[in-house]
């Protein structure tokens, strides 16, 4: 093993037993005291250890994801007899190497051309289910960042789909906005898996290595702002309560978080607004399986989603007050924001005093508790709730016990984010 093999293994081991906001400034700062044709060299050389590793500038991510999806592409391209699954994987990962293109302006003429452009992924293991994180746009110049975490049911093959999603939301969010689809979890396959909070519990560490390492890559005047949807608010829950920190949250159609939660404030501290939508018509919400509905929180902004939009899946339709007011949310706009406060009940009324959702209620409700318990007789434990993941910090391994000395990232066209109790 070559000595930069070895420095890449360690910061690996860091990035999981360390708390997170050490782990990714040792990264960056390890990548700061390269010079850029050294770092490119450990990206072709190393391109799993490089593309996963939070905290390494994006560009060298963006390049060693390319690499990891080439690889992938020529070893099933060279199958002899490809099975259904297999040509399948092939067609979506050449469609994940294909450039997008779009329409830009020659700076030389000032004429109209076609820019082509790879497509941005910053975490991608294309031998699995799921787990790819793409970005849409230019996150080191970004003045707000949407980060989109979807529900059950997602894998590299709906991919496109989702990132189609954090397109709209980009785009409804206006200039300067860069949006992340975050999809580096196994998500539920079923309504089997999705009553269980297990995924969401695998997805913490993760998803909290992810959001330090935003912080390495953003403007300090950057804002971020999370949205979950269906289970992926479960994820995004769960993660908050566990030391993840955003500047704004979102949570659309919720099934809950968890039993013990009944506020935002349980969820995020002082100064940190949680906005929810549920439709008209949102029976994953009224099932409440994983907790109070967030939309129902007293300290929460309850979105309108307006005419149009009902059910399930619809937050994000075009054109619609949902997808205006997550844009609002996004770039900051919040006096805009327009809200709702209607019940359940008077979303799905068939009688007076008789609605649908209150049956959805209560036919889930035992149910879930029933599966809750034998989910604790079997053992299954969420983890500790606490401001860090994992094990403590321990020391850093450039020096310092307690956190490590942000590195002058100026090579990179990076500056420091501060620190605070948002971050």
């Amino acid at each position: 093993m070559t000595e930069s093999e070895e420095r890449l293994e360690r910061l690996q081991f860091r990035a999981r037993n360390v708390a997170p906001e050490v782990a990714v400034w040792e990264a960056r700062a390890y990548f700061a005291s390269l010079a850029p044709g050294d770092a490119r060299e450990l990206a072709e050389r190393y391109p799993d250890h490089v593309g996963s590793l939070d905290g390494v500038p994006v560009e060298l991510r963006y390049y060693a994801n390319r690499l990891r999806i080439d690889a992938e592409r020529n070893r099933l391209t060279a199958l002899p007899k490809p099975s259904k699954d297999e040509r399948k994987r092939l067609a979506t990962l050449n469609e994940m190497l294909t450039p997008t293109r779009s329409l830009g302006v020659d700076p030389a003429t000032g004429k109209r051309v076609v820019v082509e452009q790879y497509r941005q992924f910053l975490s991608v293991d294309p031998t699995r289910d799921g787990c790819a994180v793409e970005v849409l746009g230019d996150l080191d110049n970004a003045r707000q960042v949407a980060v989109l975490v979807p529900g059950m049911g997602n894998d590299l093959e709906t991919l496109r789909s989702q990132a189609d999603r954090a397109h709209t939301l980009k785009v409804e969010a206006g200039p300067g906005t860069a949006a992340v689809l975050w999809m580096d979890y196994d998500s539920p396959d079923g309504v089997l898996e999705a009553a269980s909070k297990q995924d969401a519990w695998d997805a913490i560490s993760g998803f909290r290595r992810f959001q330090a390492g935003l912080d390495t890559e953003l403007l300090p005047e950057a804002s971020t702002t999370v949205i979950g949807h269906s289970y992926g608010t479960t994820v995004v829950g769960q993660a908050l309560l566990r030391g993840a920190r955003f500047d704004r949250v979102v949570l659309t159609g919720s099934p809950g978080i968890s039993r013990e939660v009944t506020s935002a404030a349980e969820l995020v501290p002082p100064g940190i607004q949680v906005f929810a939508a549920r439709a008209p018509g949102d029976y994953v919400s009224y099932t409440q399986w994983h907790g109070p509905d967030p939309a129902s929180f007293p300290d929460v902004v309850r979105l309108q989603t307006g005419a149009g939009v009902r059910w399930h899946d619809q937050y994000y339709r075009p054109n619609s007050e949902a997808l205006r007011n997550l844009g609002r949310v996004i770039r900051g706009d919040l006096a805009a924001v327009t809200t709702a406060d209607t019940s359940p009940s008077q979303e799905t009324r068939l009688l007076p005093g008789v609605s649908w959702a209150g049956a959805i209620r209560g036919a889930a409700e035992p149910v879930s508790a029933v599966y809750d318990g034998v989910a604790a007789m079997r053992g299954v434990k969420p983890p500790a709730i606490a401001s860090s993941a994992g094990t403590s910090a321990g020391p850093s391994e450039l020096g310092e016990s307690a956190r490590v000395i942000r590195p002058d990232d100026s090579r990179w066209g990076r500056a420091p984010r501060p620190e605070g109790p948002t971050r």
